[in-house]
């Protein structure tokens, strides 16, 4: 928080006593336990957190005014020096509705969202789980192992495998809980586990035919 203000990213550490809005922007374990605060003396409560369905029904079971968000944006850096203007610019911005989300807070969420240059998807917290899994959360693994992998001759490497990588340098703390919270990851790490082996099968039987046509398929993405 003094970093913060020494930034001048925030106007003041203390809480103000009626907030408008209040938007938990911490790793998905302290979302879940920051949940216990809030009630319906709040008029309105946001996270951004990367797993929905664990936040979401707590929300819920809790009865907390409450709008699930996770924008799609981010660096691999933390940490209010981090920050950026232009973090949201374009970015998918996905909103979960919950029971308790009160009338009109969806609404009024995209239009925050709009504000500072993102999308908004409203999406049921299950779906966005499944697709998050797929295109975040896969992607963070596959290049830290990458990197791990390749880690005895980085130096050597050109500009392909520092780009493959780069997401390596996200920081585990905040990866924990999503891996915790992730109940589609799994089943997203064995369907790529067993393409790979397609590939392994296609080479060592001196058959490329499937992997000329995945070639073809991700140039084309």
């Amino acid at each position: 928080m003094d970093r913060a203000q020494r930034l001048r990213i925030i106007d003041a550490a203390d809480p103000v006593s009626s907030p408008d809005l209040v938007v938990l922007a911490t790793p998905v374990g302290e979302i879940l336990k920051l949940l216990d605060q809030f009630t319906k003396n709040y008029r309105l409560v946001l996270d951004v957190g990367s797993t929905k369905v664990a936040i979401c029904r707590k929300a819920e079971r809790l009865d907390v005014p409450f709008v699930g968000g996770h924008p799609m944006a981010g660096l691999e850096l933390s940490g209010p020096e981090a920050a950026s203007a232009d973090l949201f610019r374009d970015a998918p911005f996905f909103l979960c509705r919950v029971q308790s989300t009160p009338s009109g807070a969806v609404e009024e969420i995209q239009a925050i969202a709009k504000a500072i240059q993102a999308v908004p998807h409203v999406i049921a917290p299950d779906e966005h789980d499944r697709l998050v899994a797929q295109i975040s959360h896969l992607p963070q693994i596959i290049s830290t192992l990458l990197a791990d992998q390749t880690a005895p001759h980085k130096e050597l490497a050109g500009p392909g495998l520092r780009s493959m990588t780069r997401l390596a340098g996200s920081p585990f703390h905040i990866w924990r809980d999503i891996f915790k919270t992730s109940g589609s990851l799994p089943q997203e790490l064995e369907a790529f586990i067993e393409r790979l082996q397609r590939i392994v099968d296609s080479m060592e039987g001196g058959t490329f035919d499937e992997i000329e046509a995945l070639f073809k398929r991700g140039g084309s993405v």
